[in-house]
């Protein structure tokens, strides 16, 4: 199909904004919506053209626009490299543990067989912290974990015994964020989060899903595949194979 030069323009354009800001909406670029609207075909080039070419995927969530890249390789598929910056890590046994975070918030807020939006509206930071604990503990039992560190491909061991080593929280500490304990490795992980408005948290309290991280959740998440792995990979009594069926 032949696109017009202003079609691809505009496409371009989307490309550009979603490289540099997490979401493009009315709020940060109402007049590229408006050239989107009045140009049906800029998303059509779009699924020939751009994803195939840049190996990327558009979501579109009423009036917004999310690019997304895959989280198989690495969360939100930055480099481990990137991560441990982002995250303020300086090895990939905290990166691995900030992941498994991020895949217990996942099966917390779509653990149902609907995946069209989470199936809780938040969660506290004691639950989370509650939760991740508990999944460590059973994963550290599992005789089986070896193997199931090769199909998943990811770490689990390392992050389970240095998680489990840690102290909840430094009682000395001014900033909780900056300290090497559960706390701190939630909160870091969560500030990532937020700032590619993926959750909203409050007063280091709650924590809410945003509907960025919906999006992404029903592009890849309701795939049986990669929703029975996350599952099996953070359930509460060690992965018992009846509850991703």
């Amino acid at each position: 199909m032949t696109y017009k030069s202003s079609t691809v323009e505009t496409a371009l354009l989307l490309l550009r904004e979603l490289l540099t800001h997490p979401v493009v909406d009315k709020e940060n670029n109402s007049g590229l919506l408006m050239r989107i609207q009045q140009d049906p075909e800029v998303l059509g080039l779009w699924q020939e053209v751009m994803e195939p070419t840049f190996g990327v995927t558009l979501l579109k969530a009423g009036d917004q626009y999310y690019l997304s890249t895959g989280i198989e390789e690495s969360i939100f598929s930055y480099t481990n490299a990137e991560l441990r910056t982002c995250l303020g890590v300086g090895n990939n046994t905290e990166l691995y543990t900030c992941t498994f975070i991020v895949l217990t918030l996942l099966a917390v807020f779509f653990n149902s067989d609907d995946t069209t939006g989470p199936s809780i509206d938040f969660i506290t930071l004691t639950d989370l912290e509650r939760q991740v604990t508990q999944n460590f503990e059973a994963l550290a039992k599992r005789e089986d974990i070896e193997e199931l560190e090769n199909r998943s491909r990811v770490n689990l061991a390392e992050p389970a015994r240095f998680w489990l080593d840690l102290p909840v929280k430094k009682l000395e500490a001014t900033h909780d964020k900056k300290t090497k304990s559960h706390w701190g490795y939630l909160l870091r992980t969560l500030d990532f989060l937020e700032e590619n408005r993926l959750v909203r948290v409050i007063q280091e309290r709650q924590v809410f899903p945003q509907q960025r991280l919906s999006s992404m959740v029903a592009h890849y998440y309701n795939h049986r595949d990669h929703k029975n792995m996350i599952l099996e990979l953070i359930m509460e009594h060690g992965g018992e194979e009846d509850a991703a069926d």
